[in-house]
């Protein structure tokens, strides 16, 4: 979590796998004041200690925020999942057809950063 002066800023939830962490929530009620950026270089830490090599998150095509953040961090596109999301309304059929932009959510972007 990320917090200053007692408020809650941003969160972050991952899931530690044996060789890889995934990251699989990343919130932040204020952007721009680190509430993304602290709890994932935390995290980073964490695996650095454990000795894991990868950490790697799901984002959709629509979510231009998240990819320009992860891409400035250093992040690497590792892989497109061509109309994933399709697959993804079964389970959820909540996912709305479009994003905030008016883009239609309809791939993930697998992400990884490769720790050395």
């Amino acid at each position: 979590m990320a917090e200053e002066d007692g408020q809650l800023l941003g969160a972050l939830t991952f899931l530690h796998e044996r060789d890889a962490i995934e990251i699989v929530t990343l919130d932040s009620v204020i952007e721009n004041r680190g509430a993304g950026a602290a709890p994932l270089g935390a995290v980073a830490a964490r695996a650095r200690a454990d000795v894991v090599r990868r950490l790697f998150l799901v984002t959709t095509n629509d979510n231009i925020y998240a990819i320009r953040f992860y891409q400035k961090r250093g992040w690497d596109m590792a892989a497109l999942h061509r109309d994933a999301v399709a697959a993804a309304r079964l389970l959820k059929p909540e996912i709305p057809a479009t994003g905030e932009d008016g883009i239609p959510i309809r791939h993930e972007i697998e992400f990884d950063l490769i720790l050395a």
